[in-house]
């Protein structure tokens, strides 16, 4: 598929709060015809997929409040501006189920949501896990369960994981031979 060639006419951030921006755009394509696009930038973030031993994965059930549910998921957040992916995939970790990787592989990234947002998620899987406290953020409360990979196959397929990032991460382990 040929990617289609655009000019970014204008550009005006119409909402800012830390690190996201919500971005009202006009574009010019190829064609001259103008469109308005609304975006959020967004500065991409990490997925860790935490290896307890073989086929035993950590799943975190927290409250989402744009889907206004509980959802059982790998451990994910933002990069910090200081930081590069294997540190801000190690912290992230540590922070939201007390343990730290020793060995960290980057799998993959990916776009969670292109249609209106810049963000990219980069996979990871963490193995060798160590205990070290941990400090979720003040907004977070976190449940961690390990699960073996047959049990969370069957949670996917009685749809009590619907979560994007983990729903991709659990197949890409899968196609590519780690589990």
């Amino acid at each position: 598929m040929k990617s289609a060639s655009y000019q970014v006419k204008k550009r005006k951030v119409v909402y800012s709060k830390g690190p996201i921006h919500l971005v009202d755009c006009e574009v010019k394509l190829s064609s001259g015809r103008v469109l308005s696009r609304q975006i959020i930038e967004h500065p991409g973030s990490v997925v860790i997929i935490p290896k307890f031993g073989a086929e035993q994965f950590g799943l975190i059930r927290q409250f989402r409040f744009a889907a206004r549910t509980d959802l059982w998921e790998f451990p994910a957040g933002g990069i910090e501006p200081s930081e590069n992916l294997r540190q801000a995939a190690a912290r992230e970790l540590s922070e939201e189920i007390g343990y730290h990787p020793r060995k960290l592989t980057r799998l993959m990234s990916f776009y969670p949501s292109p249609g209106i947002s810049s963000e990219v998620m980069h996979l990871f899987l963490g193995e060798n896990l160590t205990p070290r406290k941990g400090e979720p953020d003040d907004d977070e409360e976190i449940e961690l369960q390990v699960f073996s990979a047959p049990e969370i196959f069957k949670m996917i397929q009685r749809k009590k994981i619907v979560d994007a990032k983990t729903l991709l991460g659990m197949h890409f382990l899968k196609s590519t031979g780690k589990i």
